[in-house]
């Protein structure tokens, strides 16, 4: 269904989706059609005849996105009304941002400078991060937050037994399940992400800023400057 037609219609669809999204999280299943992708390719840069040069983007079920959103503004409210969520993430966090991560990290290297100290920065960047959580490990971190019940059966079958194909000049593939991994493209699927590394900077003894995948590690070390004494010239 067309975004368009939900805008349109939404004093009349209201009603009936409203009926299918308390089932739906009563009975903690989907409908299967909600578990579908269309995987469409954008070119980044490079060679065009290199698949490696293409950013898949998944569309997905635009009332299932509708669904998400309400089960992500729940539950990024739990976590932040019990204050699970990591000082270091920077993303699903009132008051926090892109903007506040860069200078909280600007302030912090600044400070460390006009003290006399170095700094050593990584930068990480995951490789395919999205696509490979593993669901088991993710429903199990959620159940140690204290998601229970029918809102975590739900999440459960959001996560499995979902299909993928990829269109590309009007030609469908055929369906390949996805076996693990958060959905690309859904509303929900960030926010499972953040909840899987939120524990990343309790086992790093660096500093750290998060901001969903991307994270900055750095530490500061004292620079010693080794004073030359002029060698004694002999005539």
């Amino acid at each position: 269904m067309h975004p368009i037609v939900l805008q349109e219609m939404a004093n009349i669809l209201h009603i009936p989706l409203a009926m299918l999204f308390n089932k739906s999280i009563k009975d903690g299943i989907l409908p299967e059609d909600w578990k579908c992708a269309n995987v469409s390719s954008v070119f980044k840069n490079g060679s065009k005849l290199d698949a490696g040069n293409y950013r898949p983007v998944s569309l997905t079920s635009v009332p299932c996105k509708i669904l998400e959103s309400l089960i992500r503004d729940s539950v990024v409210k739990y976590m932040n009304d019990n204050e699970f969520i990591s000082t270091s993430q920077h993303v699903f966090v009132s008051n926090r941002s892109c903007l506040t991560n860069l200078l909280e990290t600007l302030e912090e290297w600044t400070e460390a400078l006009d003290e006399g100290y170095g700094i050593h920065a990584i930068f990480l960047d995951y490789r395919k991060a999205f696509d490979i959580v593993p669901h088991k490990r993710l429903i199990s971190k959620l159940k140690g937050y204290g998601v229970r019940g029918q809102l975590l059966q739900w999440i459960e079958n959001f996560l499995t037994n979902r299909k993928m194909r990829v269109i590309l000049n009007g030609c469908a593939a055929e369906w390949i399940e996805v076996l693990s991994g958060v959905p690309q493209g859904s509303v929900l699927g960030p926010l499972l992400f953040l909840i899987y590394v939120n524990e990343l900077p309790k086992i790093v003894n660096s500093s750290i800023k998060m901001f969903a995948d991307d994270t900055k590690i750095w530490k500061k070390f004292r620079i010693i400057k080794k004073i030359l004494k002029p060698s004694r010239e002999i005539y």
